[in-house]
């Protein structure tokens, strides 16, 4: 995070196309929120293919993952000082700003409004207590009133925001859902997974921390395998003391990481899968029949409409009440919550050993994905009016010359 952010306006003034259109800046904490974004941005690029893009990360794990992403330029966001801010804006020259999420830093607000830049945000989600409606953040909220508009996913969103005062705000739903729709249509092929998953259905631990793993680990203990299943065990940590963890833990049924498949000679006894690697994750999903879930025991729950968008039922822990796709996805019949081992094993018995549930579940989660999608359409049109708006007047062509006879 520091190295890339050295000599940042000597890189940028360096790489950084002469502006000669209506130039976007679209910032996003991480690879979640750039994701959010994605279809917008690229959606964007079709039907605007002279238009210049800018794509900002504060966190390594975004920028590292979609540095070389196809666009004007894909760079970390400079600290937010006031002296950082406002070089930012004259060497980067946006037209409009947009802030994925929750990404409102005040020094980059005040100098976009000071340079004239549109400022709008998309995917927000809003709720009472939030630190930029408190007393003492009123500088932040001064700033958001003057946004162009402010894209809340929900109608609670819409309801806080209106009674803070923001006029400014439109409800367009997630941008996940899109996003996640896209992935299943595009989703390729994984020779590693499919030869490991033969004819066993799988069961995909997304984005899992110890708890989650621990908690499989134990039901293990009490139970034999579950025939006619294999588990995949993609962590949130892949550094070499959690997969080594992970290889320890469930050392009696022959693990292997994706990294070693291909050299294993034992191919046809490992139950459990180790992804060591990032960014196959959401493609994997396409193999499942089920997903535990990781975050709902720890900091906050992981991405479950990636694999709710491919049909799986998904399992999580409590902590997901700043998830309102979580509790959504519960009262839609293919999401279940634990609060503790005993009610963990209920869930994952049913998910396991009931098929006739599985099937209806796996089509209640494709159903709940396609009917919350279309968000990103409620955002573009208003990019779409706005791009008119900020596109360059033509130059008046000359009529040609006409020769005229005395």
């Amino acid at each position: 995070m520091v190295r890339g952010r050295m000599h940042w306006k000597r890189k940028m003034r360096e790489n950084l196309p002469a502006k000669n259109n209506v130039r976007y800046w679209f910032h996003c904490a991480s690879l979640g929120e750039f994701e959010m974004a994605r279809p917008v941005i690229e959606q964007l690029q079709i039907e605007f293919p002279e238009c210049e893009i800018i794509v900002t990360f504060f966190s390594p794990s975004g920028y590292e993952q979609r540095q070389h992403f196809l666009c004007t330029g894909v760079y970390y966001l400079p600290y937010d000082t006031a002296k950082n801010t406002r070089k930012w804006f004259e060497i980067v020259q946006p037209d409009v700003a947009v802030f994925v999420k929750y990404e409102f830093w005040l020094n980059f607000m005040k100098a976009g409004l000071e340079a004239g830049c549109q400022m709008t945000a998309i995917s927000v989600l809003l709720r009472e207590g939030q630190f930029f409606f408190e007393p003492w953040a009123a500088e932040w909220k001064t700033q958001l009133l003057q946004f162009k508009r402010i894209f809340v996913q929900n109608t609670s969103s819409d309801l806080v925001g209106k009674e803070e005062g923001l006029q400014n705000i439109v409800v367009a739903g997630d941008i996940r859902y899109d996003r996640v729709l896209d992935t299943v249509e595009h989703a390729e092929d994984l020779p590693v997974i499919e030869a490991f998953k033969g004819e066993n259905n799988l069961l995909i631990g997304g984005s899992t921390w110890k708890e989650e793993e621990e908690f499989l680990f134990e039901y293990l203990s009490i139970k034999s395998w579950p025939l006619g299943w294999k588990w995949v065990i993609a962590p949130h940590d892949i550094g070499q003391n959690h997969i080594q963890f992970i290889q320890d833990l469930f050392s009696d049924y022959y693990p292997v990481t994706y990294s070693n498949w291909n050299a294993s000679e034992t191919k046809n006894k490992h139950k459990i899968l180790i992804i060591d690697n990032i960014g196959l994750l959401a493609r994997i999903y396409k193999y499942g029949a089920a997903a535990l879930i990781g975050g709902g025991w720890g900091k906050g729950l992981h991405n479950i409409l990636e694999p709710a968008a491919f049909g799986l039922p998904v399992l999580f822990g409590p902590k997901h009440q700043k998830f309102p796709e979580a509790q959504e996805a519960i009262d839609a019949g293919f999401a279940s919550s634990a609060k503790d081992y005993n009610e963990f094993e209920r869930h994952l018995n049913r998910m396991i050993g009931n098929t006739e549930w599985r099937l209806e579940a796996s089509q209640k989660a494709k159903d709940f994905v396609k009917k919350n999608s279309g968000s990103a359409d409620v955002v573009l049109e208003y990019f779409r009016q706005n791009h008119k708006a900020e596109m360059p007047p033509k130059p008046k062509e000359q009529e040609p010359f006409k020769e005229t006879l005395f």
